[in-house]
């Protein structure tokens, strides 16, 4: 019983990383909907279901199917190839927020006018 639990409890836990970066993502878009935003939304919220289907559909699956292993390991291989077009997407998405904040700096100071003063 106990180990059942700390089992169950670990694979929450694996799972809030990717949560957090869910969320964060959502709180974004709903802001801003832009191209990078809806990237990182599609990326996270991907690798989020990609995590709940490693840590608990295919245990599920394997023990009370008794997947074979070439079906879990076909199935595996769809998950990473998904999984790698995820992670492209978050990457992208993100090197878009990074430069368009970068950009938005450049452009700051020109919104003031020239200090009088100097």
């Amino acid at each position: 019983m106990g180990s059942s639990f700390t089992t169950t409890l670990f694979s929450l836990i694996s799972i809030v990383p990717q949560l957090i970066g869910f969320i964060a993502c959502c709180y974004y878009i709903s802001k801003q909907v832009k191209a990078d935003s809806i990237l990182l939304i599609i990326g996270s919220g991907i690798s989020l279901l990609l995590t709940i289907f490693y840590h608990f559909v295919m245990p599920y699956f394997t023990q009370s199917n008794g997947l074979s292993i070439l079906d879990a390991t076909s199935y595996y291989t769809i998950a990473g190839v998904i999984g790698f077009f995820a992670g492209i997407c978050f990457s992208v998405g993100l090197f878009m927020l990074i430069n368009n904040t970068l950009n938005a700096n450049k452009n700051f100071p020109k919104q003031f006018p020239p200090n009088e003063f100097k």
